[in-house]
């Protein structure tokens, strides 16, 4: 049996042939944890549907003040009494921090603008409203972070489509500069799609996408990119792109140059 098994945590095995998804090694975790085991924060945001998800990250798990706290392999345990009965559901058979409880955590996290990210894709994928975030976050004042949750609560768009887009357009209005449409689609006079933006101003006819990988794109790419552009500046949009590594180098540039373009096009700040 040994042989044919792969020991995950104490009593817990799986086939040697199977390759374990994200959602498989939160399972095992939460399984091997006990009854009383909740499964939290960035866990918790894949149980609910997320998409961002990060395929390393250590499975977190809240155990009340008589459990144990420790940090083993990929587990995180953390030992609390400060969750409330409304801030646990089941997903399929696993208990887990609800919506509202598991936005609260996440929002509370550094860097913030990946915070930021974990919210818009933890409220797209479960619809949580934002107002009632908003009276979780008021009824639960004096926690760790909460300055930085009551700021990005109002910045939440579940639109975006990855954390790079989510932390474009967090520097942008943080900078001052008006918050941006997302997802704008651009199709000819016979209906037929020209380009779809991450980030832009159909106000200014100005598109903005997120490039994260800067100098690893094709050439086939580069070339469909720039007939993209030409066909967008032939309906009379300016396009142009903001890689990660200029962002997170010398963010005064990149706002510099939208709002540039966006003068050129009648913005008055």
């Amino acid at each position: 049996m040994r042989r044919d098994l792969h020991r995950l945590h104490r009593g817990i095995y799986t086939p040697l042939v199977s390759e374990l998804s994200v959602t498989d090694r939160i399972r095992a975790a939460a399984m091997r944890a006990g009854e009383g085991a909740v499964v939290a924060g960035l866990s918790a945001a894949i149980l609910h549907g997320t998409t961002f998800v990060d395929e390393d990250h250590d499975v977190e798990l809240i155990r009340g003040l008589g459990g144990q706290g420790r940090t083993r392999g990929s587990v995180r345990v953390v030992r609390t009494d400060q969750l409330e009965p409304g801030d646990v559901e089941t997903v399929d058979g696993i208990r887990v921090t609800s919506p509202v409880r598991t936005a609260y955590d996440l929002g509370r996290r550094r860097p913030d603008w990946l915070a930021l990210a974990r919210l818009d894709d933890l409220v797209r994928a479960t619809q949580l409203s934002l107002t009632e975030l908003w009276s979780y976050t008021r009824a639960h004042p004096r926690t760790h972070g909460v300055p930085q949750m009551r700021e990005l609560i109002q910045h939440i768009d579940p639109a975006a489509e990855s954390p790079g887009e989510s932390w474009l357009r967090l520097v942008m209005v943080r900078n001052h500069l008006p918050r941006p449409d997302s997802q704008i689609v651009l199709t000819d006079t016979d209906g037929r799609l020209i380009a779809r933006f991450d980030l832009g101003y159909k106000r200014y006819k100005l598109g903005i996408d997120y490039d994260g990988v800067e100098f690893h794109t094709s050439d086939e790419q580069r070339a469909h990119d720039a007939r993209r552009d030409r066909a967008a500046r032939d309906r009379g949009w300016e396009a142009f792109r903001v890689a990660g590594t200029l962002l997170s180098r010398d963010p005064c540039a990149v706002i510099n140059t939208i709002e540039n373009a966006m003068r050129l096009r009648g913005y008055r700040p």
